[in-house]
C-alpha cells in the first residue's frame, strides 16, 4: 500500500514494472499526517487536514472551471498521481480508524476522488483489499 504513487506514474506512462510485497513491519516512514495519530479531538489537527482539503476544493473549483477535472487542467499530471493514494488512504484509514470522512460540502474533492479512484492504472496498483491498508496504518494509529 506504500508504493501506489510509483505504480500509478509506471503504468500512466506504460512502463513494464515487476511489484514486490513490503514487510509492514519493515515498511517506509511517511510524511506524516498528525489527525491520524491524534488522540486528542481538540489540538486541531482535524481543522488542519480541513484547511488542506479547503485547499484543494478552492484549487479544484478554479481549475475545473477553466480547464479541466485534474489539478493542472485536463490531463493528468504527477500531483494527481502523488495525491491520489494519498487522499484514498485518507478515505480508508481515517474511515475506519475515526470514523471521520471527507465533508460532502467539498464536492469537487468528491468528485476528483472518483475520478482518480476510477482510473484504470489505479485500480491495478491500489491495495487488493482495504484491510491491508488498515494493517499497514494500524501500529502508527495505535502508537
Amino acid at each position: 500500500p506504500f508504493s501506489q504513487r510509483a505504480l500509478l506514474t509506471l503504468e500512466e506512462k506504460k512502463l513494464p514494472y515487476k511489484t514486490h510485497l513490503i514487510n509492514l513491519s519493515n515498511k517506509p516512514q511517511w510524511s506524516s499526517c498528525y489527525f491520524f495519530y491524534s488522540k486528542d479531538d481538540k489540538d486541531g489537527s482535524e481543522q488542519v487536514l480541513l484547511d488542506e482539503l479547503n485547499a484543494l476544493e478552492e484549487q479544484l473549483k478554479s481549475t475545473f472551471v477553466q480547464n479541466g477535472p485534474y489539478v493542472n487542467g485536463e490531463k493528468i499530471s504527477a500531483v494527481d498521481l502523488s495525491l491520489a493514494p494519498k487522499l484514498y488512504h485518507l478515505k480508508v484509514a481515517l474511515a475506519y480508524f475515526k470514523k471521520w470522512s471527507v465533508p460532502e460540502s467539498l464536492t469537487h474533492v468528491h468528485n476528483y476522488m472518483e475520478l482518480l479512484f476510477s482510473r484504470e492504472s489505479f485500480q491495478k496498483t491500489k491495495t487488493p483489499k482495504d484491510e491491508y491498508l488498515i494493517a499497514g496504518w494500524e501500529p502508527k494509529v495505535d502508537a
